[in-house]
């Protein structure tokens, strides 16, 4: 994560690299990256540097990275030609929306809408396990309704992900412009949020399987709408 960082064009203050870890070749090049840009690097006790991170394995390197103000998801949908929005309806546990972030940066999502009723922050727990995430994806706390009426305003079509209701997603068109709407771990979509969505996908599966972790869900249609998109470019 670290390297991808010091690849990318994010802001990096600071690196703080354990002093066990000092003569590791990845970190040997993490360091020299680092040098590179200009960044300040500052070695610290192995077990200074677990307390920071309150981890038994930060994998010996830590950035301390300025995480951007957060946009509005209008100027957001003004920018985008062709948004790509993840909305989600009370998520419970922040290692779960540590993941979706995960994946949302993975799959090139412009924003996550969360609604103010479950996680809907940058905790330490979300930012951990976004793994850098955190810093390159907005996490937006919205009323959803107020977001799927924006969304209408641009002409992005929202589309509700739940089980046993409109097509398979692989069989339902999801190129161009699109919000998906994924419920949280206890419940799916209400039915208000269920009228506001233009359309419906389920995740075939098992039918002996109720559902699926709300995280792992997420990376499903988050890539089976990349793989659509990238056939649609051959």
């Amino acid at each position: 994560m670290v390297h991808d960082a010091l690849k990318s064009d994010q802001e990096i203050a600071s690196l703080i690299v354990s002093l066990s870890s000092a003569q590791d070749q990845r970190i040997i090049e993490i360091e020299k990256l680092a040098r590179q840009k200009g960044i300040t690097i500052q070695r610290v006790r192995p077990e200074e540097l677990e307390k920071l991170c309150d981890s038994k394995n930060p994998q010996g390197v830590v950035a301390l990275m300025n995480i951007p103000e957060t946009p509005s998801l209008e100027s957001i949908l003004k920018e985008k030609r062709n948004a790509f929005i993840l909305l989600l309806n009370h998520i419970d546990y922040e290692q779960n929306m540590g993941a979706i972030i995960r994946t949302a940066w993975a799959a090139g999502v412009d924003a996550v809408v969360a609604s103010p009723n479950g996680v809907h922050e940058i905790t330490p727990v979300v930012a951990k396990v976004s793994m850098g995430g955190a810093a390159y994806v907005p996490l937006i706390s919205m009323s959803l309704f107020q977001a799927m009426t924006l969304l209408k305003k641009y002409a992005v079509p929202i589309v509700g992900v739940e089980v046993d209701m409109g097509k398979p997603m692989d069989e339902q068109n999801l190129l161009g412009p699109v919000a998906f709407v994924m419920g949280g771990e206890a419940v799916g979509l209400s039915e208000p949020i269920m009228k506001d969505c233009d359309l419906f996908i389920n995740i075939p599966m098992n039918k002996q399987v109720a559902s699926l972790n709300v995280s792992v869900a997420t990376a499903l249609v988050l890539f089976e709408k990349n793989r659509q998109e990238r056939l649609a470019k051959h």
